[in-house]
């Protein structure tokens, strides 16, 4: 038995023989064509567009039947992509200004578009090389009118192992016989880990080779909570795996029912459980985890989606659309949170030595004024098709806050004189992600609406640390003494300016935390839409008493360890009070 260690990105266990999955891919050959051909080349393109996207429709219908609209929308950013002109247009001047078939001018096209995708250090933006690697796949079997074979099903319950699977492939697999994923690359926001964790099935990817090196038919164990694969299991291992696999499903048949239930505690106290987004095609799987609205709306995604800047109306447009499709729930816009660590060259970021310190945040969208007000101003437009809030990133002080709102009365008075409709009433909150933020909580919370706690930054801030690197990514401790000191004195600052205090870092899908955060006095707390139901879940059966004196003993706790062990036991002794209570009922 040996083990492959890589990310979890769907919890759960699974335990069966491996279905490989080895695709082909097309890679056209580049020709000339005449002047009189270019026409044909043009027409043979849109017909290969118009077969991928057939394809991709039943596909996307296919996943809605089995698993519910809410997961046959993940593909619809597919389509979107090939209704992007910019895709559109860059194909037909390559075909026309250079003279050569369609098939290369396409693929030359989703080249560059990838390209700029993966100068951005950000996973997810890198993992959406995928959906465009997936469209050039399905176009150029188009080209070929299909004749390229998909993915096979697994005949029996199988593991499926790729180097990686794109969104369609995924889709096509099905869930039949799916126990679960082992993949080579990709992240837990790609979308084998949406479409896994929406099948119920554990995940584990970023194996770096360890996954293609499994052949066919060979027995796994996959642990896709804590991302480790077990290679021809033992017996006593294999025994284990079955009993946590019918216990996981014991318990998603239990946490189903919180999905339209509000995360209140025993003795009345409320928190609002809200979702992460990145990409709109995600609203649907937070909603269908029941989530109240969205606590975290990165922005980032449609700059760097285009070769230039959108424009006002091209933000309204896709800004109105989540509005809308949230239903009057909440939506909360971060404003451009772009530096030297998501580089794009058309934005006038460039790369630097410590980026984590550099020109990011509201630091860059302030000395780029024009383009910080046009977002703003599609902000307070799409605003006005529901509920929104506007959010500030980096926020150090009250000079960049009053800067930033100084920018948001310019946008407003545009507006109105434009006749444009917007929501002048908007609720104005930042991120607090910075020590410096932290200290001076009391003074910004005066001039503020609502705080929301960055937690990956302000740990890695705090304790000195680059949360990228591997030497010291032992240093990110969320109960280091600082760090829970810090969120308590944030915390605390907002409720006594009279405001409200949410979260919307990785500490919020941490379930072992989920009392802490609790206990801390949170308003809000925001996380991915997997992790939802179980973070809900404790709150419901803690007593907001019992979560706040979890805070004092952690408080008095002189080092990480022994905040760690000290929660630890506490888990392990309210586990087992859970069943003996439940047994006795």
């Amino acid at each position: 038995m040996r083990e492959l260690v890589g990310i979890g990105a769907s919890p759960g266990y699974a335990l069966g023989p491996v279905h490989t999955i080895r695709l082909a891919t097309i890679v056209p050959r580049r020709r000339a064509v005449a002047v009189k051909d270019v026409p044909v080349e043009i027409e043979r393109f849109r017909v290969a567009v118009e077969r991928a996207r057939e394809q991709i429709r039943e596909l996307s219908d296919r996943l809605s039947s089995e698993l519910g609209a809410d997961e046959g929308a993940i593909l619809a950013s597919q389509l979107l992509i090939l209704e992007d002109e910019m895709v559109w247009d860059a194909t037909l001047a390559v075909i026309r200004l250079e003279r050569i078939n369609a098939e290369a001018a396409f693929a030359r096209t989703v080249g560059d578009l990838a390209a700029r995708f993966l100068e951005i250090e950000d996973a997810t933006f890198r993992e959406r090389v995928n959906d465009l690697r997936d469209v050039e796949q399905r176009v150029l079997r188009g080209f070929a009118d299909g004749a390229v074979a998909g993915p096979v099903p697994p005949p029996v319950p199988s593991v499926i192992c790729s180097r990686n699977l794109t969104p369609s492939d995924t889709a096509a697999l099905g869930r039949h016989n799916v126990l679960g994923f082992v993949m080579d690359e990709g992240g837990n926001t790609s979308h084998v880990a949406i479409l896994a964790r929406s099948l119920g099935v554990p995940a584990v990817v970023g194996l770096r080779g360890g996954a293609a090196a499994l052949a066919p038919g060979q027995v796994v164990a996959v642990d896709g909570t804590e991302g480790r694969v077990l290679v021809d299991p033992d017996e006593e291992t294999r025994l284990r795996v079955g009993v946590l696999t019918r216990q996981q499903v014991v318990v998603n048949e239990k946490l189903a029912y919180l999905r339209d239930l509000p995360a209140v505690s025993p003795d009345g106290r409320r928190v609002h459980m809200m979702a992460n987004i990145e990409l709109p095609v995600e609203v649907e799987e937070a909603l269908a985890r029941g989530a109240e609205g969205i606590g975290l709306l990165r922005t980032e995604y449609l700059f760097f989606q285009h070769g230039t800047i959108p424009t006002e109306d091209e933000q309204t447009l896709v800004y109105t659309e989540i509005v809308r499709r949230m239903a009057g729930r909440p939506v909360i816009f971060r404003t451009l949170d772009v530096g030297g660590d998501k580089v794009s060259d058309y934005l006038g970021a460039k790369r630097e030595y410590n980026p984590f310190l550099g020109w990011r945040g509201i630091r860059f969208s302030l000395a780029n004024r024009v383009l910080f007000k046009t977002q703003i101003k599609a902000i307070y437009r799409a605003a006005t098709a529901g509920s929104a809030k506007l959010m500030f990133p980096m926020i150090t002080g009250l000079e960049e806050l009053r800067q930033a709102r100084e920018v948001c009365a310019e946008a407003m008075v545009e507006l109105a004189r434009e006749g444009r409709p917007h929501a002048p009433d908007l609720p104005v909150g930042i991120m607090i992600e910075t020590p410096s933020a932290v200290l001076a909580a009391d003074l910004l919370a005066r001039e503020c609406d609502f705080f929301s706690i960055g937690t990956n930054d302000l740990i890695q801030y705090t304790l000195a640390m680059d949360r990228g690197n591997s030497r010291v990514s032992y240093l990110y401790r969320p109960l280091h003494p600082a760090v829970l000191r810090a969120l308590k004195r944030t915390i605390d600052a907002a409720h006594e300016a009279g405001i409200w205090a949410g979260l919307c870092g990785e500490m919020s899908a941490e379930t072992r935390l989920a009392e802490v955060l609790f206990g801390l006095g949170l308003d809000e707390i925001s996380t991915h839409g997997a992790a939802l139901p179980k973070i809900k879940q404790v709150i419901r059966w803690t007593p907001w008493d019992e979560a706040r004196s979890v805070v004092t003993h952690l408080m008095t706790m002189r080092t990480a360890d022994e905040a760690d062990a000290w929660l630890a036991d506490y888990i392990a002794t309210r586990k087992r009070e859970r069943v003996t209570e439940g047994e006795t009922a």
